[in-house]
């Protein structure tokens, strides 16, 4: 049976007419400490925020937000039902596990008789298992939400109506392309916010942009055919595409984007061409009209088939969002990739494709058969979400709330390191780049 507490002795506060930290701040720090010293255990069940701020003699709500960020860095678990619990692991000792044993010579791959693609898997699992750990809980990771701040009140009132009175359908595997009133609410989405021309029909529900880059992969690369990626670039892509055996080719990016144009010296015919061209990761340049149409008519003319990762392009924060590469495309050569683990938040694993109609009949074959699926539960809160207009709102006060952060984060690096980093404002997305001088070693500093 787990630890129940039903109150926090050890939890007292300043005098709030002389301290300058927040109650919920200091709510926050106290449990944090007992939760590390291990005062309160793992799995212990804690007092309801209600409770607590009796208690204390604060106001719901302050409970509520300490709670809040401790559920968002992981100290918290919380079970429908159940109450709130002490997390089983802790955020540090995740952070400090000792490394996984990886495959690394070929002498324990024949061991094992892992394949070439299973023994290139488990020798990238330490870097997998740092940017996993990373996104959860280090401060500062780039693509993080901002948890506390999404409307789970909202969602949680959709997810209990959905949970009492599903349909016997929704409980069942539906649509092998996915529910089909997501697909409505996302073709009507993206047609609205990103000038994406679909219908519904040709949206496939994925697990997130990663399985739908596997997807990708599995039905079109045949070893040695050429990916044009962006360089530098998003790493996981290139590691997902690398274990198709395919020929990756690393096209330079300048401020109006992918410079395909150097590429085309030493790479005639791309199988595919990778592109964020909205907030180009990392550097964070938005690919121009001009380039975007010559990139698409260089595919029309080589056969190439484009992947548009539509990553950051929620967050725009001066002048109107250009238009998606998949709205320009008048040959059927775009395949729109999206995400919303950005937007909603990270554990949530739905995303989408958009395909050209050709296309659509042999990946929902492959969605079928990689068996990844996202359950229509979380399918059908989400479309119930977006067609309510409560997706709407929420990127619009998120729009605002990154838009701050960019401006206090650029204001105190200028502050704080002049002269060690240089740090400009973007118009997008929900990172920065911060350079260095030429004399200094990224990896040192």
């Amino acid at each position: 049976m787990k630890k129940q507490i039903s109150t926090f002795p050890f939890v007292s506060l300043s005098d709030r007419t002389v301290s300058q930290v927040p109650m919920h701040r200091q709510i926050y720090e106290k449990l944090r400490m007992a939760i590390l010293s291990g005062e309160i255990p793992s799995k212990s069940r804690i007092p309801s925020s209600r409770a607590l701020a009796v208690q204390l003699g604060v106001s719901r709500m302050t409970v509520v937000n300490a709670y809040d960020q401790l559920f968002a860095e992981g100290y918290l678990d919380g079970k429908i039902g159940a109450g709130t619990f002490v997390a089983s692991e802790l955020p540090e000792k995740l952070l400090l596990t000792p490394k996984t044993p990886t495959v690394k010579t070929a002498v324990f791959s024949r061991e094992l008789n892992l394949s070439r693609q299973g023994s290139q898997m488990a020798g990238d699992l330490d870097e997998l298992m740092r940017e996993h750990s990373a996104n959860r809980f280090v401060p500062f990771q780039n693509g993080l939400t901002a948890i506390n701040s999404f409307p789970f009140d909202t969602w949680g009132r959709i997810a209990a109506r959905w949970n009492r009175h599903a349909p016997p359908p929704t409980l069942v595997e539906g649509d092998l392309a996915g529910f089909h009133p997501l697909r409505q609410a996302i073709a009507a989405h993206l047609k609205s916010a990103r000038g994406v021309n679909c219908e519904p029909e040709q949206v496939i529900i994925t697990a997130g942009a990663q399985q739908a880059l596997a997807l990708i992969a599995a039905v079109f690369l045949e070893p040695n055919d050429e990916v044009w990626m962006e360089n530098p670039g998003y790493t996981s892509a290139r590691s997902l595409f690398a274990l198709s055996r395919a020929k990756l080719i690393p096209v330079p990016v300048d401020k109006e984007g992918l410079n395909f144009k150097a590429a085309l010296e030493s790479s005639k015919n791309p199988k595919l061409i990778y592109v964020t061209p909205s907030h180009q990761y990392p550097l964070g340049v938005t690919m121009s009209v001009t380039r975007r149409l010559s990139l698409i008519e260089m595919a029309r003319q080589t056969g190439a088939w484009i992947i548009e990762d539509d990553y950051d392009s929620e967050y725009r924060y001066s002048g109107h969002p250009l238009a998606s590469l998949q709205g320009l495309d008048q040959n059927g050569r775009v395949m729109y990739v999206g995400t919303f683990s950005k937007t909603i938040f990270p554990s949530l694993k739905l995303g989408c494709m958009v395909l050209p109609p050709d296309l659509v009949d042999v990946f929902t074959a492959a969605r079928m058969l990689n068996g990844a699926h996202s359950p229509l539960i979380d399918q059908a809160i989400l479309a119930e979400f977006i067609s309510e207009g409560h997706f709407a709102r929420h990127i619009r006060r998120m729009r605002t709330l990154y838009e701050g952060r960019q401006q206090i984060l650029i204001k105190e690096v200028r502050r704080n390191l002049k002269g060690l980093m240089e740090m400009n404002a973007d118009n997008a997305g929900m990172h920065l780049v911060g350079w260095l001088p030429d004399n200094f070693d990224d990896r040192e500093v």
